[in-house]
């Protein structure tokens, strides 16, 4: 019969082997895995120029009159009246977002093939995006852009095609593009100029783009104290705020001691009040 010490002496030595299997059997968190791609759900870039189109400000300058540019352009481009053609869209939301009578009605009306995530009956020239194909590069995409930019890589990479991208409609200076998608954006470009493709981007955003070469251009002696001065009124805004929403209390206080009374005012004033109560 085993003792009270070497039964706990047993417990622990098996709790410390379940840890270590633990460890040695640690799961990663589950990813998706694409099914691999048919050839014929790859398309590719047929010519050397292409363009890459979101719906950004820039957006009316894509060269739409150009023959020599392929246009590869997010679906939603459509709906624009500077808007002239795509050979390519681009539909990279999952169904929930464009199942409904009317952006199924718009999908439909394009009579070209548009990427999506599958093929779907509804969306009858609806084609399944290659997955498979441009995570083999990296596991890192925020936006629909990005796949389009993987997608242009791959195609330089196997066929020759595009040699030249230009960019137009994206932007990306808002605060959720600027912390999620811009710095993937920028990968993603990065990849195809270090390939050898030629870029263009429209001016006005701010992918690719800063204040000046840091350390040598955009410096000023008067920057550092005008850094400071709005740190400072920063800081005053925030009292402000803070100092606002405390008078917001007391005016809602006195909104309501006000209402009070004026229906004891109005009671007296009908009499049914009496005096010296």
């Amino acid at each position: 019969m085993a003792h009270g010490s070497d039964l706990l002496e047993k417990v622990l030595i098996d709790d410390s082997e379940e840890i270590v299997n633990i460890k040695k059997t640690a799961i990663k968190p589950e990813e998706f895995v694409p099914k691999k791609s048919k050839k014929s759900e790859l398309i590719l870039c047929q010519k050397q120029k292409l363009a890459i189109v979101g719906t950004a400000e820039t957006m009316p300058m894509t060269p739409f009159g150009d023959p020599d540019f392929e246009i590869w352009a997010v679906s939603v481009c459509t709906t624009y009246p500077a808007f002239k053609r795509a050979d390519l869209l681009f539909e990279l939301h999952n169904p929930s977002y464009w199942d409904t009578p009317n952006i199924v009605e718009r999908l439909n009306k394009y009579e070209g093939p548009t990427y999506m995530l599958e093929h779907y009956k509804k969306i009858p020239r609806s084609v399944k995006f290659p997955l498979d194909v441009v995570l083999k590069y990296r596991r890192y995409h925020t936006t629909s852009i990005t796949y389009m930019l993987a997608l242009a890589y791959h195609s330089f990479i196997t066929t020759g095609n595009p040699k030249h991208v230009a960019i137009f409609g994206v932007h990306m200076a808002a605060r959720e593009e600027y912390t999620e998608q811009r710095p993937c954006c920028e990968f993603w470009l990065g990849m195809l100029e270090a390939a050898g493709v030629d870029l263009f981007m429209a001016p006005g955003g701010s992918v690719l783009a800063s204040n000046g070469l840091y350390g040598y251009e955009g410096y000023h002696p008067i920057i550092p104290m005008l850094r400071e001065r709005i740190t400072g009124l920063q800081a005053g805004q925030n009292q402000c705020q803070s100092e606002l929403e405390r008078w917001k209390i007391q005016l809602a206080k006195n909104e309501g001691a006000i209402s009070e009374a004026e229906y004891w005012m109005r009671q007296a004033q009908l009499g049914n009040i009496q005096k010296g109560k």
